[in-house]
């Protein structure tokens, strides 16, 4: 995959590199990031349709952006001149990326859910006003002054107008918090773009199927990936078997492809394993590197089995996950932070350039290709820390909790990312947090009732744990090399998405509320998530959570055998286990493991017959297959709301 980009890149004359970040192209993405943002909340909140922005490259882009693709190429035969080049639909594609991450399952609805609910939903029952509201801040949650938050809730009565003076002073601090966050964001994902895409060759898997179909808006007439066969057969295959099931939706006799949320029990004591299939998975997973496919399903099939030999022996660190299961979530949280820090580690001597360059302004080492400056990257880093440190004091937090959080929110933002980059695997969740990574070095008698409640509180802007706006920043970075050397234009681009994105993702999500009220969406980050966090709050406050020093020896074996595996794959070129392959088999990315499994098998065959050429020749087939997937989810959205209005049909989710 990286191949591809960077192919991409060379072929590029400069002509074309110039005319990436235009006038038009940055009109007509924020009209992609407003439909964005207004299709995603509609589709969670009142059509009931898919979850559409739950992964990394979200349903609700990919629709969107096979749409502009096709249409573009539309234009092009009728229009020419009207009609988008490659490097302005990469100015798309990266506003879209940004924008995806905001609404419903992104950033607004679990951030509105969490700081809404504390005084609506209080009762003498739950007790929350004697453990919780004397630890909250007037200044980050609303009160429920004048009905406020039983209006939002409830919907507004005839006559009443939405009271927005009551959000004014929360979401101004929270905002802050969230501007802090995304600045040292975009800091870090400027200066370890060149160490990754460069010294590394991390091939950003993600990108590949985006990128291959915004070349054909600058291929030769009759050329280009519009006009392969493989594309269209994997296309029409796919779009059949999905848009086959909206036939169901008329007449529940017809049967049903049924292929997503299956499990099967393979023994006693082992975990049910998730068979489904999901072609959304398979096409950005067939463009990862083949070794690190094999990995992760490695590591799979040994995780189950620690898990049923732990369940069988009756070992248990968490009741909340079963016995045994915290054994390798604790595992893959040790690699994930080894990575990290190995990752770190590996990119000192470019970290030396970036310093040098900011402090010493050397004018031998070149950051002209990165979204900013190293000296304003180092500089805007600085500040987000400082900041996000000083705020989480603020709200509560002792310096002792507050230093170790902001760094660890970092580090696991950065791994996040990183993970993303190298595997394509698009359903995935941190296997650590911030906070987690903050627990490793206090016992839990450590925290305060108020540092307890601040760390809950903060969990607000946690989403999904897929680290808000880090890994889209990332790749944005990567398409910056394709779209051209316009780094003012770039960051321009982020910050206009970002302010216009978030601003208009809340301020919808206001509006809907207070109009049909939130409960109404049937949405769990503003129905059962918020009441079931809080209540494990009070009973974390009332009662010490039990300390288990034998999760340090899991996370420390975790971090020793990734480590190890790191050393071995440096040092032998034979060793076939990648050592990120430790850190996906958990979390949301276990429902992945017979897409990948289908992945690799298929890579790998073709790689065996055909070596590289065959598998470049295919591409355009698992290209095909996700604009199909994509054409189908649209569609079963269209036919929902002209004949099944708010009681839309769930066609794409893990």
């Amino acid at each position: 995959m990286a191949e591809s980009l960077n192919t991409v890149v060379d072929s590029e004359s400069n002509e074309l590199k110039r005319e990436g970040i235009t006038l038009r192209a940055l009109v007509f993405g924020l009209c992609v990031v407003f439909w964005i943002i207004f299709w995603n909340s509609h589709a969670e909140y009142l059509a009931h349709t898919s979850r559409m922005n739950i992964s990394h490259f979200p349903m609700v882009l990919l629709c969107t952006y096979v749409l502009v693709v096709l249409g573009n190429q539309a234009v092009r035969w009728m229009l020419p001149a009207f009609a988008l080049r490659q490097s302005e639909l990469l100015v798309v594609l990266a506003m879209g990326m940004l924008a995806a991450a905001v609404p419903a399952y992104g950033l607004t609805s679990f951030f509105l859910g969490m700081i809404s609910v504390p005084h609506y939903l209080a009762t003498p029952e739950n007790q929350w006003s004697e453990y919780i509201h004397p630890h909250l801040s007037d200044w980050l949650i609303p009160t429920n002054e004048g009905h406020a938050m039983q209006w939002l809730y409830e919907g507004l009565p005839a006559g009443q107008v939405i009271p927005w003076d009551v959000w004014v002073v929360p979401l101004f601090w929270w905002l802050s918090a969230i501007a802090a966050i995304t600045l040292g964001c975009i800091a870090l994902s400027s200066i370890l773009r060149k160490q990754w895409a460069e010294h590394e060759r991390v091939s950003y898997p993600v990108l590949g199927p985006p990128v291959e179909l915004a070349s054909a808006a600058d291929a030769a007439p009759g050329e280009g990936i519009l006009h392969n066969r493989l594309f269209w057969i994997g296309c029409g295959l796919i779009f059949f078997i999905k848009a086959w099931n909206i036939f169901s939706y008329f007449n529940p006799s017809i049967p049903v492809i049924w292929l997503g949320q299956q499990w099967f029990y393979f023994a006693r004591f082992f975990p049910p394993q998730h068979t489904g299939v999901n072609f959304f998975t398979i096409g950005f997973a067939y463009f990862a590197n083949i070794d690190l496919l094999f990995s992760i399903l490695f590591f799979h099939v040994l995780y189950m089995s620690e898990i049923a030999f732990f369940r069988r022996i009756g070992f248990t660190l968490s009741a909340k996950t079963g016995p045994g299961d915290a054994v390798s979530g604790l595992q893959s949280a040790g690699a994930f932070v080894a990575m990290v820090l190995w990752m770190f580690w590996a990119a000192r001597h470019h970290l030396k350039e970036v310093f040098q360059k900011a402090i010493y302004k050397d004018e031998d080492i070149d950051d002209s290709q990165e979204l900013m400056p190293h000296r304003t990257a180092v500089i805007s880093l600085a500040v987000s820390l400082l900041f996000l440190a000083l705020w989480l004091n603020t709200m509560g937090l002792e310096w002792k909790f507050a230093i170790p959080l902001t760094l660890g929110l970092f580090i696991a933002y950065v791994g996040l990312a990183r993970v993303i980059a190298e595997t394509g695997v698009v359903y995935m969740s941190m296997p650590i947090n911030g906070a987690g990574i903050t627990d490793l070095f206090f016992h839990p008698g450590d925290y305060s009732s108020a540092a307890r409640t601040s760390l809950t509180l903060f969990s607000a802007i946690r989403g999904q744990s897929k680290a808000m706006f880090m890994v889209p920043l990332v790749h944005i970075a990567k398409l910056g090399e394709v779209i051209g050397k316009q780094r003012g234009r770039l960051l321009g681009t982020v910050v206009l998405t970002l302010v216009a994105g978030v601003g208009g993702g809340i301020a919808l999500t206001l509006y809907w509320s207070y109009s049909f009220g939130a409960y109404n969406f049937s949405d769990l980050p503003f129905s059962a998530y918020p009441p079931r966090v809080y209540n494990a709050l009070v009973n974390a406050i009332k009662e010490v959570p039990e300390y288990k020093p034998e999760r340090y020896l899991f996370v420390g074996a975790g971090a020793a055998i990734f480590s190890a595996m790191s050393f071995l794959r440096y040092r032998f070129t034979w060793w076939p286990l990648h050592p990120m392959g430790m850190i996906v088999p958990v979390g949301h990315a276990m429902h992945s493991t017979m897409s990948i499994f289908i992945a690799w098998a298929v890579k790998t065959i073709i790689l065996r017959v055909g070596g590289a050429a065959l598998y470049r020749r295919s591409r355009p087939f698992f290209v095909g297959m996700l604009v199909g997937y994509a054409l189908a989810i649209f569609a079963s959205y269209m036919v929902d709301q002209i004949w099944f209005p708010g009681h839309g049909h769930h066609m794409h989710s893990w």
